[in-house]
């Protein structure tokens, strides 16, 4: 796959059916930097193009951080003010909903630190896989940074009002059994299983009815708006799409042969 990546700090590979994006930024255990957000957008959608990708995960390079926050050397070029701040922002914006808006699924697999933007980067996920000696938190509150409110919502939308005000408030580090406890992430495994653990279950999504989940995927995120904004006449052509598909004939032919279902996406 020919993706003209810049930055040098975001890799890109693949393996069988699931597309790899790594934060390569290891010197600064994988600090989201200027022209990773860009790169970032680049490999995701090429994958979003190519049919024979079936999942996304993203990770971070090495098994020390997932990513641990924003580079803060960086801070003075692009949020020097507001105006600069607001620059420097379209980028992972327009990233943040490519990767919300994902057809497919998309695994974040956490090694280590996911702290800060590191956090709200996992938050873009469907699913969070952790290693056992991961660590979460939002410093926004030691960097008298007022954290967006589209950032905060993802948050929010896991879990709760009240868990939300605690990360945020105190700024403190999160451990992998409390961040499971409260539903920030899915699951826990320990580091050096971690990356065979997802790899199964991103093949085992792999094997399913791309447009099952990709009509679950879109009516999940559509049922967290305001019933007026969803919208309805694509829920319903969604429905159509798989009620006609040869995936459903598919897998009713398949359970009646006994035999394991061969889905085509359409």
């Amino acid at each position: 796959m020919n993706m003209n990546l810049t930055s040098g700090l975001v890799g890109a590979r693949t393996q069988g059916p699931i597309g790899w994006l790594i934060w390569d930024n290891p010197t600064k255990l994988n600090a989201l930097s200027p022209g990773m957000s860009e790169d970032a957008l680049t490999v995701v959608e090429a994958y979003e193009a190519d049919p024979a990708i079936k999942v996304v995960v993203m990770r971070g390079a090495g098994a020390k951080a997932f990513i641990s926050g924003g580079d803060i050397s960086s801070f003075d070029k692009t949020r020097a003010n507001a105006e600069v701040a607001r620059l420097a922002r379209e980028a992972p914006t327009k990233l943040r909903l490519k990767l919300l808006n994902l057809e497919k699924p998309l695994i974040a697999m956490i090694h280590g630190y996911c702290l800060g933007g590191g956090l709200g980067m996992a938050l873009n996920a469907d699913l969070r896989f952790a290693s056992s000696d991961a660590q979460f938190s939002v410093p926004a509150a030691l960097r008298g940074i007022a954290y967006a409110p589209e950032g905060l919502k993802s948050l929010v939308d896991l879990v709760g009002p009240s868990v939300a005000k605690d990360i945020m408030f105190s700024a403190r580090r999160l451990k992998a059994d409390e961040a499971l406890r409260i539903g920030l992430i899915n699951r826990v495994v320990e580091a050096d299983e971690l990356e065979a653990v997802t790899v199964e279950y991103a093949e085992r999504l792999a094997a399913n009815a791309p447009l099952s989940i990709r009509a679950s995927k879109f009516f999940i995120n559509q049922l967290g708006l305001e019933r007026a904004q969803r919208d309805e006449p694509r829920m319903d052509a969604m429905q159509r799409e798989a009620e006609n598909s040869e995936d459903f004939q598919e897998a009713t032919r398949s359970f009646i042969e006994k035999r394991k279902p061969v889905f085509q996406g359409r």
